[in-house]
């Protein structure tokens, strides 16, 4: 059905309009006001910006890193060594992690320039 054509001036087409709609909101998919007609469209979803990559990363890496700051408080108080050297493994973990993700996106962002 996408790329189909509803003419505004047709009677048998603008008859099809609500079930057109029907179908669209079904099927990831618009109708687009073309002028003289409506067409069917399919949804786009825009991918994000490496702005906004970096950003989404930052804020995942703050977040788990939070959490993990907080579990090595717990781990300290209660003088538990054997979490305390896990957690700082983990931390390390999380940081090369971080560090490869951002050059990952920053690469793809290359490729779109």
């Amino acid at each position: 059905m996408i790329g189909t054509k509803l003419y505004k001036g047709n009677k048998d087409d603008m008859a099809k309009y609500t079930a057109t709609a029907q179908w669209c909101n079904a099927n990831n998919a618009h109708i687009e006001d073309k002028g003289s007609y409506y067409e069917v469209c399919e949804n786009v979803t825009p991918e994000p910006t490496t702005d906004e990559k970096l950003a989404a990363l930052d804020a995942q890496y703050e977040a788990d890193k939070e959490r993990l700051r907080k579990a090595y408080q717990d781990a300290m108080i209660y003088g538990d060594t054997d979490r305390t050297e896990s957690i700082k493994a983990d931390l390390a973990t999380l940081d090369e992690q971080y560090d490869e993700d951002y050059a990952e996106i920053e690469s793809e962002g290359d490729d779109d320039e």
